[in-house]
């Protein structure tokens, strides 16, 4: 028989289509995003050749431009999403960086679209510690796995329409060329693309306001006041061997995911000779469908080792799959050939990316409700300061200066994959004792 404390906690959920709204418009926002950051993967060519820059500056658009304000912004906004209306700081988030990337397509040297690009990064950290923390509060425990990576589906998704749509939007404006717009001047199709890409999300930004706020539960203190910076970090760092090792196998994670990812096409364009569309297609369509279906394998596997009574479900979910995509993701650049490529990429791309929503929920379901905003917001700086910022780097700084050859870059992406795919393996298979303390600890925390 439940207690009426467990009846009123179960009350305290919003009802499933409430929750489903919620969910779907953060699952869309979260889509806008990775279409707004992944999109100038398909754009190396055209700067390139407009600004004069080569791989390795390039790479520094693509991640440090964008990685270092979204790491850093990401923390103040963490701690008012413990705090504040998750909704207008997710829907202020949400017009930012649209407006950003609108922004992006009317500079006109490289100083310019560096600082864009930091403005969209500074606008989307605003989306994920209160989007977690919204989804956590709405729906009951044995969904919310399910839930979490279904909103993770939108690095999937976003990812793979940015690709997929982003080269038939390439090629219709250069199908148009350059257009002469009042006050603005002559816009090239580069940058008719990102506005082109930027605008929808200013409709969204208002959507988002239409969500229901659900009440914080798992709350560590009994008025859920929000608490001093120093404890947040004190209890974190108590904890260091579970969330450390969590946060630094993520990071080894998307050094090789974001590094690979932002020079796929490249490569099936540089090497394989694909257009520009060709080459969107072909790999946007592996991360859309393979990634997608890995994200939510990665809950199904958890939920799986969770019933045979595994309290380390989620990360024993991270660290089997990402062993499988070990072999899978080094092999495929080095195949010689872009049909073999493909094949491979297929079942690589949907193991390495099945960590995405497992990984999210494994870390807010052992934080207090009060720290999940500052919590995921160490999380993602700490994942995107390695990870975007400088796993894509470290692969162009690989093909510029280790391998001095342009026409060498599917040997940097093999690289990365051989690299930081077996560091994640090591620090989730550390972290699993850590965590099966940590969720022991579930409810029964001391500030």
């Amino acid at each position: 028989m439940s207690t009426l404390a467990e009846e009123n906690t179960i009350d305290d959920y919003p009802g499933l289509g409430s929750a489903s709204y919620c969910l779907s418009l953060l699952f869309v926002a979260y889509i806008f995003s990775f279409i707004d950051r992944s999109i100038l993967s398909l754009l190396v060519g055209p700067i390139r050749e407009d600004f004069g820059i080569s791989d390795f500056e390039y790479s520094l658009l693509q991640g440090a431009a964008f990685s270092l304000l979204y790491a850093i912004a990401g923390l103040p906004l963490g701690r008012l999403a413990d705090r504040y209306s998750r909704k207008w700081i997710v829907s202020g988030a949400v017009c930012f960086w649209s407006l950003a990337t609108c922004a992006c397509g009317l500079t006109k040297n490289f100083t310019q679209l560096f600082i864009a690009r930091m403005a969209v990064g500074a606008g989307e950290a605003g989306l994920s510690p209160p989007a977690y923390s919204l989804i956590l509060d709405s729906f009951r425990p044995q969904h919310v796995g399910y839930a979490m990576s279904f909103y993770k589906l939108g690095t999937q998704v976003g990812g793979g329409i940015a690709l997929i749509v982003g080269g038939f939007v390439i090629d219709y404006w250069v199908g148009i060329g350059t257009i002469s717009l009042p006050l603005l001047g002559d816009i090239k199709p580069w940058q008719a693309t990102l506005i082109t890409v930027g605008a929808p999300g200013l409709l969204l930004s208002l959507l988002l306001l239409t969500i229901s706020e659900p009440k914080r539960k798992d709350l560590a203190s009994s008025d859920g006041a929000i608490l001093p910076i120093s404890t947040v970090f004190r209890f974190m760092w108590q904890r260091k061997r579970v969330y450390l090792t969590l946060f630094l196998g993520a990071s080894m994670m998307a050094m090789a995911g974001y590094g690979a990812g932002a020079w796929y096409p490249e490569l099936f364009s540089r090497i394989h000779g694909m257009s520009k569309s060709e080459a969107g297609v072909s790999f946007g369509t592996i991360v859309l469908i393979a990634g997608s279906f890995g994200v939510m394998f990665g809950a199904w596997l958890a939920s799986q080792f969770d019933k045979r009574g595994h309290t380390d479900s989620y990360v024993r979910a991270i660290f089997l799959t990402t062993l499988i995509a070990i072999p899978l993701m080094v092999a495929a650049p080095l195949t010689g050939s872009a049909e073999w490529n493909l094949i491979l990429l297929w079942p690589g791309m949907a193991m390495a990316g099945s960590f995405l929503g497992v990984l999210a929920v494994s870390i807010v379901v052992i934080t207090p409700n009060e720290m999940r905003g500052q919590v995921t917001a160490v999380y993602l700086f700490v994942t995107n300061i390695l990870g975007m910022a400088i796993g894509t780097t470290v692969l162009a700084a690989l093909t510029d200066f280790f391998f001095k050859d342009d026409n060498l870059l599917h040997y940097s992406v093999a690289t990365v994959c051989a690299l930081f795919y077996p560091l994640a393996a090591v620090f989730f298979w550390f972290s699993m004792p850590a965590y099966r303390d940590a969720m022991e600890e579930v409810g029964k925390w001391e500030i």
